[in-house]
């Protein structure tokens, strides 16, 4: 009897049972490459736009085709898997039976290269936009293949030479069984779906060749030639009905408030389309467009495709036509946003005209290319993160940037416009200039000068609506719901926080996520984390219990994953209570005059809980922690196996010379690593808050040492002084530097070796990286103005110390007194850190302190007289319009700050009443970041303390007026306290430059 062909069984009869897993795993192979391709075959069937997405110019495959191209996988299967691996399953039965194993293996491993060459070599020849020809000719090459191997396989070398007849039979059965039917099958299929589809999509045959010659030119009285600031703003559109509607609402609103141009201002705009994106569009649209450039000549349809995935090269296009003509500025923005351009065009007047490397809008930094979570995800750019970039609702650039841009060269396209000009600027280190009041979501704030109009709006009316408002005088949200926080806006009273959607806000460089991805830097010696993953843990929980109910965890603070985790501030002491000097006492004072809301904790092995109730009793947040080494192990306050083992020899330690140093070094790193904030020694004295509450910083200094250059960041000697540092939770680098340095080979006599030696070290190696991603070295003149030789002499009294004071102030934020050079030596009066401490006292009464160490407690006063402190005179600074102004300032944009912060201090504690009068004789004040400008106004807070007093001043902000601001004219400031029964006044003169004449200074920081 002959022997028939073995059909599939989940084990086949005859094979041995040895040989039946590697022969299983070595057939299913055979489909891996036609597997593979069928499922990006249902990715792109899941992508794809409709038919004809990207013009009649140029047709792509559509959802269909991939569909179809998937089928033929299957068409694959059958027509090569079954058959060609079945029909050798006899020969290769017969060769395992003849203990021919090898010739078994090498048939099969021969048969799968085979199958993996010829998909390999067809689908890379037509690649992925041709799936149903790639599938189709694969299958219908291994068919050939098949049917050869059928023929081979067939002679009497393989079956009985007594039955020929019944093996041709057997042969044309399996042959149209297995080859013929199904590729009949999959081809009629395949032929109905593409009919079907060509009848739907038939285009009309002189559709393709209707060429529209819109007027593309800017008149004459449009820019004018003498005007001194030029604006061209390209606003992108569609060629659907819903574009041609938002175009309409555009000129009704937008357009309406362009102001007229002039000598000093001209304004034009065009409307960008791209050519039609399908034969239906331009036949329903087409004549629309005509009839609508020819009314309003404000369209221009520029040479590519009008699809989304087309963004970029439409913007590229309209920079391309844009840049024939003579302008200074170029504005961007959609056809369903409303521009406040009369604001807008005020600021570019009082920019001018000769502004370098000017690119403004709502920026994003350090946001993944490629997080399907995130709207910005693109695919076709291979980098992990993006360029810093600017939503492309609405930006500003120069005429020297677009002179950049339109070259010609290669240039990347991905399929977002903001993040493509990003990634086209990134080479030439142009940075954006953040700007808050664009917002691409559905959100209003009454400062906006662009406003994104979604499907949730009511289209037209909305937008006329808020045109309405703005023409009549009244809040531009005035009816518009604002239950909803804005990017970067302050969040009290509304229902959401832009960071409960993980983001996080620099008012300098813009948008970024609050909880960053895990991200790796590769070294040849070890990768490292940048960024930690927050605990899964409660607070409050049995895997995170209160130290502070309510306010701090053993792992972290309500405050840390919040906007005002900057408030948190942690300093340490480890000796006795009678060694904590007045000086001390008055670094503790000088955080809350700059800063009234800080929270600050003194982590101690000494004071007692109530060390520092007096300065509770005036509302100001202050909490003693106490900590040893069996609390830090039960708070589970270790960074890892060594820092823990380290711990734990506390007791065998602690009696070294240096041990006390090193548990304060490691604390520190331990508190800003789990809960954030700033972290400074007892005897930094802060003058100035930071300019910026969002920016990450740690202080340098040289040293002159030639063993040190071994290990400082630089050749000049710079090192790191972690005496005062501000951090977000979460940098690996803390955790990376206490594991290294607490490692078994920890030298406890070494006194710098886990200080700014370690830090040092570790960021040395890894500063490009850790910068990119926030890291702040600041100028050694910041925090530490004079170092530790030099220091001394800022406590001893000198004739100039006034003037040293006012310089030192005007360009510090800190002064270090690094309190092993200074702690035995006396501040005199008459010193520059005298001066410091009596300008910024709080004259809080407090237990008798030393003066000096070892000294003898001296008396203080029991009660202090009420005094306004601020200062008499005041010069107002821009940021935005004057140049050469230092990142490191503070008192900008008509803050008080530094030298200028008002605050009140002596008084009682708390009283039942207070009322601020404030009253401006020709600007306008606020008493927040946020709105609300008046000339005069008087504000009443009940039961309130000094520090809810203080915390109201802080915040007070003064805006010259147009008049002011073209004139030598100066402005006054009267402010007013009443504070229960006591009551203080002060008159502050404020000069205001002339803008222009300033603007010819060294170039802004904002380049």
């Amino acid at each position: 009897m002959m022997s028939h062909l073995p059909s599939f069984r989940p084990r086949p009869i005859g094979i041995p049972r040895r040989f039946y897993l590697p022969l299983f795993f070595l057939r299913g192979l055979s489909i891996v490459p036609a597997t593979y391709s069928f499922f990006s075959c249902i990715s792109y069937a899941n992508y794809v736009n409709e038919r004809d997405a990207d013009g009649f110019l140029e047709l792509r495959s559509t959802e269909l085709d991939y569909w179809l191209g998937a089928t033929w996988f299957n068409s694959n299967k059958t027509s090569f898997r079954k058959p060609f691996i079945l029909q050798n399953f006899e020969i290769i039965i017969k060769c395992i039976f003849s203990k021919m194993v090898s010739s078994a293996i090498i048939r099969l491993i021969s048969l799968q290269a085979i199958n993996w060459v010829i998909t390999a070599i067809v689908i890379t020849h037509y690649g992925p936009d041709e799936p149903i020809w790639a599938w189709m000719i694969c299958s219908v090459v291994l068919a050939v293949c098949n049917t050869i191997q059928w023929l081979f396989t067939s002679t009497t070398k393989y079956q009985k030479a007594d039955e020929p007849e019944k093996i041709r039979q057997l042969i044309v059965r399996e042959i149209f069984r297995y080859i013929v039917i199904p590729l009949a099958i999959f081809t009629f299929i395949t032929m109905i779906h593409l009919l079907e589809q060509q009848s739907r999509i038939r285009y009309n045959s002189n559709l393709g060749l209707t060429t529209y010659k819109l007027n593309t030119n800017l008149s004459l009285n449009e820019i004018r030639s003498d005007s001194n600031v030029k604006v061209i703003m390209i606003v992108l559109s569609s060629w659907t009905e819903s574009g041609y509607k938002k175009r309409q609402t555009f000129r009704d609103t937008s357009v309406k408030l362009f102001p007229q141009n002039s000598k000093k201002f001209s304004i034009a705009y065009r409307f960008i389309l791209g050519d039609a994106p399908s034969s239906k569009a331009q036949m329903n649209m087409g004549q629309k467009l005509l009839d609508e450039s020819e009314r309003y000549g404000d369209i221009i349809i520029v040479p590519t495709s009008d699809t989304h995935d087309n963004l970029s090269r439409k913007v590229y296009k309209g920079f391309e036509w844009s840049n024939k003509y003579a302008f200074d500025y170029i504005v961007k923005t959609n056809d369903d946003v409303f521009v406040r351009m009369d604001i807008v065009s005020h600021e570019l007047q009082e920019l001018g005209p000769d502004k370098k490397y000017y690119w403004r809008g709502l920026s994003y930094w350090n946001i993944p290319a490629r997080n399907a979570e995130i709207k910005s995800a693109a695919f076709g750019y291979k980098l992990p993160i993006f360029p810093p970039f600017t939503a492309g609702t609405f930006y500003i650039l120069s005429r020297d940037i677009i002179s950049l841009l339109v070259t010609d060269a290669p240039r990347l396209f991905t399929k977002n416009d903001d993040q493509n000009l990003g990634i086209w600027l990134f080479p030439y280190n142009i940075k954006p200039i953040h700007d808050r009041r664009i917002q691409q979501t559905d959100v209003c704030e009454d400062d906006m000068i662009a406003k994104h109009f979604g499907g949730d709006f009511e289209g037209d009316q909305s937008m006329k609506d808020i045109y309405e408002n703005v023409t009549n005088n009244k809040r531009m949200c005035e009816g518009f719901k604002q239950r909803f926080c804005a990017l970067c806006y302050p969040c009290w009273g509304r229902e959401n926080h832009w960071k409960d959607l993980n983001f996080d806000c620099d008012e300098v460089k813009g948008i970024t996520l609050l909880n960053q991805s895990t991200l790796i830097i590769d070294n040849p010696k070890y990768s490292v984390a940048v960024f930690d993953d927050p605990m899964n843990v409660t607070m409050g929980s049995e895997e995170d219990k209160w130290i502070i109910p309510g306010l701090l965890s053993q792992h972290s603070s309500v405050y840390s994953r919040t906007n005002q985790w900057y408030l948190l501030h942690w300093v340490c002491w480890t000796t006795d209570p009678s060694t904590f000097q007045e000086r001390h006492y008055k670094a503790i004072e000088l955080i809350w005059v700059h800063t009234p809301k800080a929270i600050v904790f003194v982590l101690t092995t000494t004071l007692p809980q109530d060390f520092f109730s007096e300065y509770q009793n005036q509302g100001y947040m202050i909490h003693v922690i106490k900590f040893s080494k069996e609390l830090v192990l039960e708070r589970q306050w270790f960074l890892g196996q060594n820092s823990k083992n380290w711990l734990r020899d506390w007791n065998k330690l602690e009696n070294n010379q240096f041990f006390s140093y090193h548990l304060t070094d490691y604390m520190r790193y331990l508190l800003l690593y789990k809960y954030g904030g700033v972290y400074m020694d007892i005897d930094a004295l802060w003058i100035r808050a930071p300019p910026d509450t969002n920016i990450e910083f740690i202080g340098s200094d040289s040293s002159n040492v030639s063993s040190d250059f071994e290990w400082t960041l630089d050749k000049d000697g710079t090192y790191l002084v972690p005496g005062v540092m501000r951090f977000k939770k979460g940098w690996s680098m803390f955790r990376e530097i206490m594991e290294q340095a607490l490692s078994p080979s920890y030298s406890p006599s070494c006194f710098n070796c886990i200080g700014s030696r370690a830090i040092t070290i570790y960021v040395k190696e890894y500063r490009e990286v850790l910068e990119r991603h926030g890291l702040l070295i600041l100028p050694s003149h910041i925090l530490c103005p004079r170092n530790y030789i030099h220091i001394d002499k800022l406590l001893r009294s000198d004739p100039i110390a006034q003037e040293e004071f006012q310089k030192i102030g005007e360009s510090s934020w800190n002064i270090h007194l690094f309190g092993r050079s200074t702690n035995y030596q006396l501040i005199e009066d008459s010193s520059v850190i005298g001066l410091t401490l009596k300008k910024f006292s709080l004259d809080v009464p407090h237990a008798s302190a030393p003066l000096i160490a070892g000294g003898k407690p001296h008396f203080h006063n029991s009660s202090y007289p009420f005094v306004l402190e601020g200062p008499k005179k005041y010069r107002f600074t821009s940021s935005n319009i004057i140049k050469g102004v230092n990142q490191y300032t503070g008192s900008l944009n008509g803050q008080f700050q530094g030298l200028n912060v008002i605050f009140i201090r002596g008084g009682p504690p708390m009283v039942n009443q207070t009322t601020i009068k404030a009253k401006a004789l020709n600007g306008k004040l606020s008493f927040n970041l946020h709105g609300g400008d008046w000339s005069e106004s008087s504000l009443t807070i009940n039961n309130s303390t000094k520090k809810d007093v203080n915390a109201l001043l802080n915040t007070l902000i003064y805006r010259p007026n147009d008049h002011l601001r073209r004139t030598e004219e100066k402005d006054d400031i009267s402010l007013e306290v009443t504070y229960g029964d006591h009551q203080a006044k002060l008159i502050i003169e404020i000069e205001i430059p002339i803008w222009q004449d300033l603007d010819s200074n060294d170039e802004s920081l904002s380049k």
